[in-house]
């Protein structure tokens, strides 16, 4: 059933974009047969010879031929053609083209110069007049423009799915956790996307990534509505969650909703998979501790039933769920103690203050080391976190602020908690205090080391530890964890660096089973040393430690995107057209000042791949992907390189001006090294298709 809900799905893509390359060449069909051309072959894909060895492939997948034209389907699926009299995209052709179409003029007669002694065919393309072929070579963009409309309106029309830009959480000393943005709050204006009440996620997403490519250092202007009341920020996004460093993001988790996944709705190993199963998918929690989850306009959002998940971590929870079959069913979840590798890892230095948050006026900075908290000194990560979210009242919070030349001197706050945002996931790049606006990293250090432990044989409090390697049993467990887990966790060594943080590897852990062998490489004190730790553990499940999230697997808050008329869904169509059209551009812009690296480049196996994606998602979102898809070739096709239909109006545009036709030799020439260019570009975007496949 599996495969041929798979084999329906990429059966869809290949549909949807054949469509695209039909539409395209039938633009240029029909406008060359208006204009009396006659079209000698009308390709979808490309039906040129391909030998292997002694094997020779078929040409076309199909053919058949109607009137004087050939119709057929090619080898290649990587565009398509309409052959004219007169015409050939290969330059080599063209001097044989040239021929053809010159027919004897038996108005001549021997001696006399004025006239010439061929004409051309009247049916063949250069017969035509200039702003007759200019209609032709156009005509199959134009058709692409009108049909990216046509297809955006259809899927608004139908109704397109979509996660709507309202902030479920931020990150840590992320730009939107800094400036206090809050959860729930709506996105309605992002860079040059403005008064947008159905901005999609993934919109707002692509515009922050867009802007961020081509400017790293511009803020982006980000305008958010919550409670009825509008707020503008200038963000200036952060590049630390890209190892290549291209990639921007301001830290926005998309609102969940308490809607299981419908696949699998719980983490491997964890609280959750002992009490669910199957019946579950889909499934709807309606009810927390007895009490009725608050709706709003129309959804529950998540994020009350994670804020009783962190005050009870230690407790059980009641859950009562709506299933897909409309009964209901009450759970009670346990609490999920942490999994460790026998020690805690330290509190490190502060990264971040919430912008005007009271940890701020108080006078806490960057850099300060937290050492007392509310009293308590023995602290570790993730307890403090765990403890900061109990206090609901002012705290005393000490830190060692270093000083120019001297020793760090320790500095006393009294520090009130904000109404900030819900407690976002422990898989970022920091941690944070986050009823009091504080971002913190959490060090490789050990703060403490569990006596008695495999850990605690080589290693003690104030060890680092650089490096992990799961030890796994057999393939079965890689493939349990496979999609949950990174692949740096599955099939290789985690570095604890910027990148793969601390928190980042603990959250990881939490999926593993307990009793899993793990290597672990670390250093004594300071890495100066030199004095290297190399021993062999087993996690532990932490009988005072407790993992809040519980291993829930949530979907995001889901909405429809419906015109209410018809007129309405062509103008969201237009609308949308022109955005995308806008995104081809800037790119295009960005790639040849280049400020965009050419590895970002995708071919045919991308193109494939997003469209999948699309396509699972239902017809509406594969509309979606085939408007801009349209735009897409409608623009690339016209761009003035030879070869392509804007090389073609270029050549056309100097006819008109010089008055003859652009010296054929040279248009040959010119025609061959925009083939070159084209195919070398093909090779090198498919280069990078599978570079990402194997990498």
């Amino acid at each position: 059933m599996a495969i041929l809900t798979k084999v329906g799905l990429w059966l869809k893509v290949a549909i949807g974009i054949g469509l695209v390359i039909f539409v395209h060449e039938l633009g240029h069909f029909v406008a060359a047969k208006s204009c009396g051309v006659k079209c000698e072959k009308f390709y979808v894909g490309f039906d040129v010879p391909i030998n292997i060895g002694p094997i020779k492939l078929p040409r076309t997948l199909g053919k058949f031929t109607w009137g004087e034209t050939e119709y057929g389907l090619g080898i290649i699926p990587l565009g398509g053609y309409v052959k004219m009299l007169g015409q050939d995209d290969d330059p080599r052709k063209a001097a044989e083209e040239n021929k053809r179409i010159k027919i004897a003029n038996e108005e001549a007669t021997p001696g006399d110069e004025t006239a010439p002694p061929y004409k051309l065919d009247p049916r063949s393309f250069q017969a035509k007049s200039v702003l007759q072929r200019m209609f032709i070579i156009s005509a199959g963009v134009i058709v692409n423009v009108i049909t990216a409309v046509m297809f955006a309106a259809a899927a608004f029309w139908y109704g397109v799915p979509y996660t709507p830009a309202i902030i479920g959480s931020t990150q840590p000393g992320d730009p939107a956790w800094l400036a206090g943005i809050q959860p729930g709050s709506q996105v309605v204006s992002v860079g040059t996307i403005e008064n947008n009440d159905q901005l999609q996620f993934r919109d707002m997403r692509s515009e922050i990534l867009e802007q961020g490519l081509d400017d790293k250092t511009k803020p982006v202007a980000f305008t958010v509505r919550k409670d009825g009341e509008e707020t503008s920020y200038q963000l200036i996004p952060t590049l630390r969650y890209d190892p290549k460093k291209i990639a921007v993001a301001i830290g926005v988790v998309p609102q969940l909703s308490t809607t299981l996944a419908t696949d699998v709705t719980f983490y491997p190993n964890s609280a959750a998979a002992t009490v669910l199963d199957k019946s579950f998918g889909g499934a709807q929690a309606i009810e927390l501790d007895g009490v009725a989850l608050p709706e709003t306009e129309g959804d529950i959002y998540l994020t009350p039933i994670v804020e009783a998940m962190r005050v009870k971590a230690s407790a059980p929870i009641e859950l009562t769920f709506l299933l897909t079959d409309e009964s209901k069913k009450t759970i009670t979840l346990p609490p999920q103690n942490m999994k460790s590798l026998g020690g805690t890892f330290g509190v490190g230095p502060i990264t971040g203050l919430v912008q005007g948050g009271n940890a701020e006026k108080a006078g806490l900075k960057p850099g300060d080391q937290i050492i007392r908290f509310d009293g308590q000194d023995q602290l570790s990560a993730f307890a403090l976190r765990d403890l900061a979210y109990q206090r609901d009242s002012a705290v005393e919070i000490v830190v060692q602020r270093a000083t120019e030349g001297s020793e760090p001197e320790e500095i006393t706050f009294n520090v009130a908690p904000d109404a900030v945002s819900a407690p976002p996931e422990a898989s970022g790049i920091d941690l944070a205090l986050d009823r009091f606006g504080i971002a913190y990293t959490a060090s490789n250090r050990l703060a403490t080391v569990d006596e008695g432990s495999p850990l605690a044989a080589s290693f003690e409090p104030g060890d680092q530890i650089t490096r992990i390697t799961v030890s796994w049993n057999n393939d079965a467990e890689k493939k349990e964890l496979s999609g949950f887990v990174p692949m740096k966790l599955l099939n290789d060594s985690w570095d604890i660096d910027d990148f793969y943080t601390v928190p980042m590897l603990v959250a990881n852990l939490q999926m593993l089973p307990a009793g899993t062998e793990i290597r672990v490489l670390g250093a004594k004190g300071d890495t100066a040393d030199g004095k290297v730790i190399d021993t062999v553990v087993k996690l532990k499940s932490d009988s005072d430690q407790y993992w809040p999230e519980r291993g829930l697997r949530f979907e995001t808050i889901k909405r429809i995107h419906r015109a209410d008329s018809l007129a309405a869904a062509f103008s969201l169509g237009y609308n949308e057209a022109v955005h995308r059209g806008k995104g081809v551009l800037r790119f295009l812009k960005m790639l040849v000042t280049g400020r965009l690296k050419a590895d970002l480049l995708g071919g045919p196996v991308a193109i494939f791949t997003i469209a999948g994606s699309h396509a699972a998602e239902g017809i509406p979102r594969l509309l979606m992907f085939l408007t801009f898809l349209s735009i897409n070739l409608a623009i690339l096709n016209f761009l003035p390189i030879p070869a392509l239909d804007g090389g073609h109006m270029v050549f056309l545009i100097a006819e008109a001006v010089l008055g003859r036709p652009v010296d054929e030799e040279w248009q040959a020439r010119l025609t061959m090294v925009g083939v070159l260019m084209l195919l070398g570009l093909m090779a090198f975007a498919f280069y990078n298709d599978i570079a990402r496949l194997i990498g």
